[in-house]
This record gives C-alpha cells, sequence and structure tokens, in this order.
C-alpha cells in the first residue's frame, strides 16, 4: 500500500526533474545555435554578391580550410554531424569533446559560405549535443543521465534550426534508432525543443515557410498520387545515400593505399563543385534556399532539379566537407514532388509539401518526425498524403540512411534480412550472407 501511494510521487519527482532539466539545455543550446546560424546567415550574405570567378576560388579555398580545421582539430566534426551524435550516444553514453561544438560551427561555414551544398541542422544537432555533454559534466551526470541530456541536446538544435518544436523533438530521438522510439525521452525532449525554440525566437531568430495551400479534395485519387510520390522520394533518398557511400569509401581507399594527407579531399570536393558552378550556376550550392522556397511556393523549378542537388551534396559531404544533411533532403524532396506534380494532376506545391515530407522520412529513416514536420510546416489538410508518402519512402529506401550510425530495431522486409541490434555501418551482412546464417542458427 505504501509503494502504491508513493509511486505517484516518484514517478512525478522524475517527470519534473526531467522537464527542468530539458528546458535548460534546450535554452542554452537555443542560444548557441542561434548565434551560430546568424553567424553563418552573415558570411553567405557576404560571399552572395561574390562574382563566379571568385567563388571558383573560393570553393576549393574553403574546402582546405575545412579539411584542416577537421583533421587538426576534431575529426568528428566531418561530415553531416549527426551520425557522430548518434555514434556517441550508442557507444559513448553521450560524451562528447567540447572542441567539436566551435569547430563543426567554423568548418559549416567555411563550407557552406564559398558555395559547399550542406545544410545547417546536423551541426546544429551537434553543437546541441556537444553543449548538454558539457553540461552533464558540470553536473557530474552518471552515464545514463548523459545519455539522455544528450538527446536532450539534438531535439533542441532541430527545434532552433526549423522551428518545428513538435518535430524537432521526435526527430533527436527517432533518428537513434530505426524502428524504435524511446518513450521515455518524449517529454525531456520536447521540454528542450520548445525552449530552444522560444529562446531562438526571442534572440530574433526567423523561419519563412510559404504559407499553406488549398489542397485537393481527399480521396482515393489523391492518396493513390501522394503514394507514387513517396515511392519516388524513397527511390531517391536511396540514390542519394548511395552516391555518399560511393564516394566516402572511394575516399577511404585512397586514404589506405596512397596515405594522401586527408585536408586534400575536402579541397578536391570544393574544386569539384568550382566546375559544377561553372555548367550549371550556382543554384545548388549552399543551401539553395532560394530553390526551396520557389518550389513549395508552387514556383517554376527544372525537371532535374532534385538530380542536380544530389550530385552536389555527394561531392560536399561524400569527400568530407561540413554541414548537415536534412536541408539538402527538404530541397530534394521539394524539388522531385514538384517535377512530379505536373504529371500527377497536382499543384505543384502541393506536390513539393508530400516530396519534401517523403524524401525527409526515407532519407533519415524517421517517418514520424517526417510527417509532424510537414503538419508543422504546411498545416494538418494534407496529413493522410503525408502519411501515405513517407511510409512507402521509409520502406523504399531499405537498410540504408544518411545516419549510418543508426541501431537496426527492425527488420523492414523478411526478404532482405539485416542482423539487428547493430548500427548500420556495422551490419555488413548481404541478405543473403544473413539468411545462411539464420538458416544455420535454426538447423
Amino acid at each position: 500500500m505504501r509503494r502504491m501511494i508513493r509511486e505517484p510521487w516518484l514517478m512525478g519527482r522524475q517527470l519534473m526533474l526531467w522537464v527542468v532539466l530539458g528546458g535548460l539545455t534546450g535554452t542554452l543550446v537555443g542560444v548557441v545555435v542561434t548565434y551560430f546560424l546568424k553567424l553563418l546567415f552573415w558570411s553567405i550574405a557576404q560571399t552572395g554578391h561574390v562574382a563566379t570567378i571568385g567563388i571558383m576560388v573560393a570553393l576549393p579555398l574553403g574546402g582546405l580550410v575545412t579539411g584542416m580545421l577537421i583533421h587538426y582539430g576534431a575529426p568528428d566534426a566531418a561530415g553531416h554531424g549527426t551520425e557522430a551524435v548518434i555514434r556517441a550516444v550508442h557507444r559513448q553514453s553521450g560524451k562528447i569533446n567540447w572542441k567539436v561544438a566551435p569547430i563543426k560551427a567554423i568548418a559549416t561555414i567555411t563550407t557552406i559560405a564559398p558555395g559547399g551544398s550542406a545544410g545547417k541542422e546536423g551541426p546544429s544537432a551537434q553543437i546541441g549535443a556537444a553543449v548538454a555533454s558539457a553540461l552533464a559534466d558540470l553536473f557530474r551526470f552518471s552515464p545514463a543521465q548523459r545519455q539522455r541530456i544528450v538527446i536532450c541536446g539534438i531535439g533542441a538544435g532541430f527545434a532552433s534550426v526549423f522551428g518545428t518544436p513538435v518535430a524537432g523533438a521526435i526527430l533527436g530521438i527517432e533518428v537513434l534508432a530505426i524502428g524504435d522510439l524511446w518513450y521515455d525521452m518524449l517529454l525531456p525532449s520536447f521540454a528542450a525543443a520548445t525552449m530552444a525554440y522560444l529562446t531562438s525566437r526571442w534572440l530574433g531568430l526567423t523561419w519563412n515557410y510559404p504559407a499553406p495551400h488549398l489542397v485537393p479534395q481527399v480521396g482515393l485519387s489523391f492518396l493513390g498520387r501522394a503514394v507514387v510520390i513517396g515511392i519516388a522520394a524513397g527511390l531517391a533518398a536511396y540514390l542519394l545515400v548511395l552516391w555518399m557511400d560511393g564516394l566516402h569509401h572511394f575516399m577511404g581507399r585512397l586514404k589506405d593505399r596512397r596515405h594522401w594527407w586527408p585536408p586534400l579531399f575536402p579541397t578536391i570536393a570544393g574544386a569539384a563543385l568550382a566546375l559544377l558552378v561553372l555548367v550549371v550556376g550556382r543554384e545548388y550550392s549552399g543551401l539553395s534556399l532560394p530553390l526551396l522556397t520557389r518550389a513549395l511556393g508552387g514556383g517554376s523549378v527544372a525537371g532535374l532539379a532534385f538530380l542536380w542537388k544530389i550530385l552536389f551534396v555527394g561531392i560536399t559531404l561524400g569527400f568530407g566537407m561540413s554541414g548537415g544533411i536534412i536541408t539538402p533532403l527538404f530541397v530534394i524532396g521539394a524539388t522531385l514532388g514538384s517535377m512530379l506534380a505536373g504529371p500527377l494532376g497536382l499543384p505543384p506545391s502541393v506536390g513539393a509539401d508530400i516530396g519534401l515530407v517523403g524524401v525527409t522520412a526515407a532519407g533519415a529513416n524517421a517517418p514520424i518526425a517526417g510527417i509532424l514536420m510537414g503538419l508543422e510546416l504546411f498545416g494538418a489538410q494534407l496529413a493522410p498524403e503525408f502519411l501515405a508518402a513517407a511510409v512507402p519512402a521509409f520502406i523504399l529506401i531499405g537498410n540504408h540512411s544518411v545516419y549510418p550510425s543508426q541501431r537496426v530495431r527492425l527488420q523492414k522486409s523478411p526478404w532482405v534480412p539485416i542482423k539487428t541490434g547493430v548500427a548500420l555501418e556495422d551490419s555488413d551482412m548481404s541478405a543473403e550472407d544473413s539468411s545462411l546464417e539464420r538458416k544455420r542458427k535454426e538447423g
């Protein structure tokens, strides 16, 4: 009887403790991420008026500076950031070197400001996690407590970037594992994400997305067209992952066989991007926010824009430059959906909205966060279509992800088995090998 009386009190105390800790973490992360984003946007504005010939020089130079910062300062700052945080949560109870935050911030600026094609949310999540890890050091948290507060930092970073506290909180949890959601982290992560969002807004950060559109009446035909966009979104995300992984493995082989100086690879990436800019222009470099805004607003978008963006992003991140991956997923999805809208008989803006949700859900293996992102950004009127696109996209990408450090908790298909309980990057068995191993265990 005494235990029954005490249990609600103890649960309530745990609840309040992590609401307070999550809120404190979110406030700190909101401050740091806001000023990082303001510095990034200021840097982009400075290079925005530079002639193309100047960008041709700035891109390789930015790659060199980025490579040196990462190689000599913090190797974990390479790539799009979030996967290093996921790895730290699973393998080090969230322990993150404090140097990652400033080096990641600077390396992202020297990547994106000259024209490297990456996003701003991965660095923000990694910076948020580093701030949370430092807070855990200050309070001398246990490994389990550190892990929880670092997860709060991830969600807070996402919320500050996108202005979406609900989707940011869920995304910070859902990216940790495929097919698993840490329910005990929902409230702490939401507290952190909400405070980060409110803090960033109070400090003057703004998020500009097109207003919700008038959409066709929901019906089987409309849902079927959303499924088609979702299938295409899953395949587009799969193509991006294969392209990035291929370049990353190629770079690894060169390092192993020829012992190349690591900062040389981001420099090569910058030179390759400079040549692409000369061929197709600067629309696909940097954050590509004007292209994203135009697609979501129903404006005209080149038919193969999503393929050009995949090419730019793969070179940028596959060769070790620094930046996020969710914003590129937004751009790829919105331009893909806009392209498919015409043949499917949908308004371009509606196709772009659905495509954004689908590619995000697939690339990050986070269908719930993808759907919630669509709801927060574009309103609830497309909720059935967001689900109809997100789930097929999530299935079609299979056992692949832009976050190779995600833990595998779900067999998406018995026909394509994969080892569960380990990270994607460690589950390197082919379907045939895995099937043979399963048969040996059964026999």
